[in-house]
């Protein structure tokens, strides 16, 4: 009962002293929180992959902005937008060509925003697959220190400092493996798509502003980039070699085609999708197994000895 009178007198405390912050003290707070609430939120663009669509969304938004400046002839500072991917660096060819030259890009815009969205679509996929398994994994080794944690109090049984940092090193480093293995399979598996995504935009919007071929064929790199290098882009790299040299002997613009060919990668890079979902569902069950699994059995492992001891 005189717990239950301390603890109501607490409460009755804690709401006199709110009531009795002056006004002062009010908007510090309410200040603080939102320069909190604003670093946090600035500190998201440096998280991996989460960082990225943040910064992928802000570009979005960013598209519309150059549209209505374009349209009211205002110019674009080079660095006044977000870096996300090879979109950026795209838009500020195409404005730095808008500056130099004069050639309208409004033509271009919705189609490189297109691809945007796309691939902020992609990435989102990934991030889900990502989060996934991280939740496994906090459920995992939430059961297991509830078990360490349960025992101890009810059993009291003694257990050593190093076991307990084993686990929990087992634990972490399963996690950092994990990030890194994902990271590095998540960059052989997709840069190659970014990359050919690229060429073929920029090669498609340096058409649409009326450049030359040759300016057009070593801006964009299209005939010695990802589209060559790689033999999964073979057919797709011989079609492009035809339409530039139906280019060069005719005149007649590829541009439907290339739209078509960036379709096709998309495709391409889906149908990879499921390959890297697998593949990070066989690193998952693999971290599980000879990381977070151990370190349960480790802990029952020396249950079992304190046992047999006595």
């Amino acid at each position: 009962m005189f717990k239950l009178y301390v603890s109501v007198f607490s409460y009755a405390a804690l709401l006199w002293a709110m009531a009795s912050l002056p006004e002062k003290s009010w908007d510090k707070l309410i200040q603080f929180a939102s320069n909190s609430l604003t670093k946090l939120r600035e500190s998201k663009k440096n998280w991996p992959i989460i960082g990225d669509l943040n910064r992928g969304q802000e570009l979005l938004l960013a598209f519309s902005d150059c549209e209505a400046k374009l349209s009211l002839g205002q110019k674009i500072l080079p660095n006044s937008l977000i870096q996300f991917k090879f979109y950026t660096h795209l838009l500020e060819q195409l404005l730095d060509a808008n500056r130099q030259f004069g050639i309208g890009i409004k033509k271009c815009i919705p189609e490189i925003r297109s691809g945007l969205i796309n691939d902020l679509q992609f990435e989102k996929k990934i991030l889900d697959e990502i989060l996934s398994t991280f939740l496994q994994f906090i459920v995992i080794a939430a059961t297991t220190w509830s078990f360490v944690f349960l025992s101890q109090s009810l059993v009291q049984i003694p257990v050593s400092k190093t076991l307990i940092f084993v686990m929990l090193m087992l634990q972490i480093g399963g996690v950092c493996l994990f990030l890194f293995a994902m990271k590095t399979i998540k960059f052989k598996t997709f840069f190659k798509f970014s990359k050919a995504i690229e060429e073929l935009y920029l090669f498609s919007s340096l058409l649409e502003i009326g450049q030359s071929l040759n300016s057009i064929l070593k801006k964009s790199g299209i005939l010695e980039g990802a589209l060559v290098k790689y033999q999964l882009f073979s057919p797709l790299s011989d079609r492009i070699s035809l339409l530039i040299a139906r280019l060069k002997e005719t005149g007649l613009s590829p541009k439907d085609e290339t739209q078509e060919i960036i379709r096709q990668i998309w495709q391409l890079q889906e149908q990879n999708f499921l390959k890297f979902t697998k593949i990070l569902q066989v690193l998952k069950f693999s971290v599980l197994a000879f990381f977070f699994l151990p370190a349960y059995f480790l802990y029952l492992y020396a249950i079992f000895t304190f046992f047999m001891e006595q």
